[in-house]
């Protein structure tokens, strides 16, 4: 069989020969879906290009990173479960392309600012994805200082926009709220991540949305903020339940809190789903298996690190930030009747 060639190629797909050596080298003058055509049939014919000739002409890198946060605390037993199914996801939207994912590593604060200098100003890779967005998050405000391509799983407060995926988290925490008063609780309490994450206001604005229209009072004794981890849902649980007048329902960030929170409520001989309702809030399903298994506020995760790795490419062919912003509601998964014991949802 004979070498595939550029000119070969062009006889197969019917385009020029310059459209065909521009998307070949993944030009962003073709677009998207003609530079995908045309490498399908490239590749069909057995045409091999030179990439690290083709990263010397176009001064790329090919690689795309990820961000990924690590806890310090080497008691963090839920590390890890979450990030491997969004690498999946975003590696799945790069098949067909040429682009490979760069994972770093690194701790929050200003050891992740660091690192993402180094990928910016080393040429490390072409564009960067990462989560955990926070309040005058300086993370978007160095990526969008420099031009850098990024997508953040999570909005922000930046009045300049970006590209990013999100669960709706204040209309999930609304809805939660929402939907537990309806079934006649009063007494409701949050348990929600830190206050410097974007993601715990907007749930503290749903959760307290819902108590207004329905004329409750928030109670600030019932939001609990702390790590998203199993052990902080146990401490937690547990100083709600020694509060004078005990929330009859308690709503959980994560799956982790919420295994704590079961937990808690074991070794307290509290029985959940009589004495308290437990909800959950995530994206892995795991909370289907835990005793008892709780209503969650479910979102897929297959389909929103997918879109971070769809958003990336975008973003790298120069699509409008405003055009690739997409804020995904999450659907209850309802495991309980979550109704409450006639004593415990009364009012204050």
């Amino acid at each position: 069989m004979a070498r595939a060639t550029i000119k070969s190629i062009a006889r197969s797909t019917g385009y020029s020969v310059g459209t065909v050596s521009n998307a070949l080298r993944d030009s962003v003058s073709v677009k998207r879906e003609t530079r995908e055509e045309i490498q399908k049939v490239a590749s069909e014919l057995g045409y091999r290009v030179n990439l690290d000739g083709l990263k010397l002409r176009t001064n790329k890198s090919y690689r795309i990173a990820v961000m990924v946060s690590v806890s310090n605390d080497a008691a963090e037993e839920w590390e890890g479960v979450e990030f491997t199914r969004i690498l999946a996801g975003i590696s799945n939207a790069l098949i067909g392309s040429r682009y490979q994912l760069s994972v770093f590593s690194t701790c929050d604060g200003e050891a992740a600012l660091q690192t993402l200098k180094s990928i910016v100003q080393e040429g490390q890779a072409d564009g960067v994805i990462f989560s955990g967005t926070r309040v005058h998050d300086e993370r978007i405000a160095y990526l969008q200082g420099q031009g850098f391509p990024f997508v953040t799983y999570g909005m922000s407060d930046s009045p300049q926009p970006h590209p990013f995926v999100d669960l709706d988290s204040q209309a999930a925490a609304y809805d939660a709220t929402a939907r537990l008063l309806a079934l006649g609780h009063r007494r409701i309490a949050l348990i929600n991540p830190p206050d410097d994450l974007i993601y715990a206001q907007q749930r503290r604005r749903g959760y307290a949305d819902a108590l207004s229209e329905c004329g409750v009072e928030l109670d600030p004794a019932l939001v609990s903020t702390g790590p998203t981890t199993a052990e902080s849902g146990q401490q937690k649980f547990a100083t709600l339940m020694q509060l004078p007048k005990p929330p009859s329902a308690i709503i959980c960030a994560n799956e982790a809190i919420t295994l704590g929170a079961l937990s808690a409520a074991d070794k307290a001989g509290v029985h959940v789903g009589r004495d308290v309702v437990v909800i959950s809030n995530d994206d892995l399903k795991l909370s289907q298996y835990f005793v008892p298994p709780p209503s969650t506020y479910y979102l897929p995760i297959a389909e929103t690190s997918r879109l971070l790795g769809e958003f990336m490419l975008k973003t790298l062919d120069g699509v409008d930030p405003s055009e690739i912003q997409k804020k995904i509601r999450a659907t209850l998964i309802e495991r309980q009747p979550d109704s409450p014991a006639p004593e415990a949802a009364q009012t204050t």
